[in-house]
């Protein structure tokens, strides 16, 4: 559970925060309309419109948080990861809570207290929590299915620069390969032979060895780079996309032509390195 909190959480565009604030509006005014908590039960006036403007409260207080306190906190952290997005979206409620209370003395009166305060955060608190839990576990879900090569961590360009790897060639006359590691895409195994594909002066290229998988595996020994299916290992510096789910994934290496399966019983692997 510790790990999860650690993993990386791609953020969607930072702009729909007015589609945001329109879900949490209309969440807002059902709750209020038809469940009427906060004694809205017994209120003699028009509800529908109590529960509207409430609900502009909280288009207004979610818009108004995301432009000005979670965009620029997105901007600042390097890397986004779950426990972010729980802290996020907890802070969230607390605002729209806070926010409320101010709007209830405004609309019908009374002083602005804790205790009214705390009246609007606890309820939204219990009831919205499990709720953003889900949607939090649903939304890492669908990110691990479609940008994958978006939380994989990627090893600074600098750290790979001078580093090499040799694949070497079990045929008599055959000519070891020799290349920068970051610019090694992914090799497969082909009967006798393993096909390594690489990067050369912006080309993508290939090289056939008389070797096999596991001996072109050992010659890498670089930790990206890894076995992802009986037939390919690949380097996961140059994972540019990765679609799928627990029952495997495609990804693509460099570029759109290079695509390399993950067989199901290796994509915990693939994940572990998240």
């Amino acid at each position: 559970m510790h790990n999860f909190f650690l993993r990386p959480y791609p953020l969607e565009d930072r702009d729909r925060w007015s589609k945001y604030a329109l879900i949490a509006g209309a969440v807002v005014f059902f709750f209020l309309f038809f469940l009427r908590p906060f004694g809205l039960a017994t209120y003699p006036g028009n509800i529908f419109l109590v529960s509207l403007y409430f609900t502009a409260v909280a288009f207004a207080l979610t818009l108004l948080y995301g432009r000005l306190v979670f965009n620029p906190w997105a901007k600042l952290v390097k890397v986004w990861r779950v426990w972010h997005q729980i802290l996020a979206f907890v802070l969230l409620l607390c605002f729209i809570s806070v926010g409320n209370s101010l709007a209830d003395s405004a609309f019908f009166g009374g002083r602005v207290s804790w205790m009214r305060t705390l009246a609007y955060l606890y309820p939204t608190l219990i009831i919205f929590i499990p709720i953003m839990l889900i949607n939090i576990s649903l939304g890492y879900q669908k990110r691990l299915r479609t940008r994958l090569a978006e939380m994989l961590p990627k090893e600074e360009p600098s750290k790979e620069t001078g580093q090499t790897v040799t694949f070497h060639d079990h045929n008599v006359n055959g000519t070891d390969l020799t290349l920068p590691v970051s610019d090694f895409l992914y090799a497969e195994a082909q009967k006798n032979f393993v096909d390594v594909c690489y990067r050369r002066e912006g080309r993508v290229e290939h090289c056939q060895l008389r070797s096999t998988l596991t001996s072109v595996l050992a010659d890498a020994n670089v930790p990206k780079i890894f076995q992802c299916h009986r037939s390919f290992i690949v380097n996961l510096n140059n994972i540019t996309a990765a679609e799928g789910n627990s029952n495997g994934y495609r990804l693509t290496m460099g570029d759109a032509s290079c695509v390399v399966p993950v067989s199901r019983s290796y994509v915990a692997k693939l994940r572990s390195f998240i």
